[in-house]
């Protein structure tokens, strides 16, 4: 039986939907990549006071991520934080995962990611066999209505990319910052996943990406038709009702720490849209 609800599937083999793409489908094609814990405790090893550290790494460890990285955006000097983002995340040549395949041939129009690395495009390049596939937009580009009107499809980089390691989006005061000096994009992305389905893929409900993504695209205005979230098993189903109603958003729970689970997940999701593609003969 399949975990994926039939109006999800409905939705993406029609392309009504934009996929989001967390740190999870990172790490599911290299099993190296690091956490974001994992990345702020290597940054915190270069702060010079015991005592900044020692807080650091105690916020670290009770999951209070965007106030260590804060601190970590204070204590750490550019140039040492700039070198670990490259060392985690500049990887050559980029591994090449069939998790990339069935996300390509889910075939939406625009996708998001707030990863760092260059994985995604350089697999959607490599399984289109056409070179460049999607059209990969920074959030500090203005023109994205015009690439939205065009046949074209989009990769939006919400935090930046390590080919320009500077306006990386590291902490919630960046994360702001971005939003405040870039409106237009996040307005658009705003509009977007307010009309749109949203299929979130790689994130854990723990991940302060999609915390401070899910305030922004919160819907103004009820609806039945709910996003969607492929994520691990919550602790208790109190918690899972509480974050869908609060966020508007299905959950597709899958065993905890069983994340190698998650490219056979999408793979069966990839079958299913394509199914219904089929079954609609020429229509779509």
């Amino acid at each position: 039986m399949s975990i994926w609800p039939p109006s999800l599937v409905t939705e993406l083999a029609e392309r009504r939907a934009v996929i989001f793409i967390g740190a999870g489908i990172s790490k599911a094609a290299k099993s190296e990549m690091p956490s974001w814990p994992k990345l702020l405790t290597d940054m915190s090893a270069h702060i010079t006071t015991k005592k900044d550290k020692k807080l650091t790494d105690k916020l670290i460890k009770n999951g209070r991520l965007l106030d260590a990285a804060e601190l970590i955006s204070s204590l750490v000097l550019p140039a040492d934080r700039r070198s670990i983002l490259e060392n985690q995340f500049k990887i050559k040549p980029e591994p090449i995962s069939e998790i990339y395949s069935d996300i390509l041939s889910l075939d939406q129009k625009i996708c998001i990611t707030t990863n760092y690395d260059q994985f995604i495009e350089k697999n959607f390049e490599h399984f289109s066999g056409t070179g460049v596939s999607h059209q990969v937009r920074l959030y500090t580009y203005k023109k994205i209505l015009s690439d939205i009107r065009s046949p074209s499809r989009i990769l939006i980089k919400l935090h930046g990319c390590i080919s320009d390691p500077p306006d990386i989006v590291l902490d919630k005061r960046s994360y702001f910052k971005a939003k405040s000096e870039n409106p237009g994009i996040y307005e658009t992305i705003k509009a977007l996943c307010t009309l749109n389905t949203v299929l979130f893929l790689g994130y854990s409900m723990n991940d302060p990406d999609i915390q401070l993504i899910l305030e922004d695209i919160n819907a103004v205005s009820s609806t039945e038709h709910r996003h969607f979230a492929l994520v691990p098993k919550f602790e208790h189903p109190s918690l899972r009702e509480a974050n869908s109603q609060t966020y508007n958003i299905n959950f597709i729970e899958y065993a905890n720490g069983r994340h190698d689970l998650v490219p056979k997940y999408i793979n069966e999701l990839r079958s299913s849209v394509e199914s219904t593609r089929a079954s609609y003969g020429t229509r779509i």
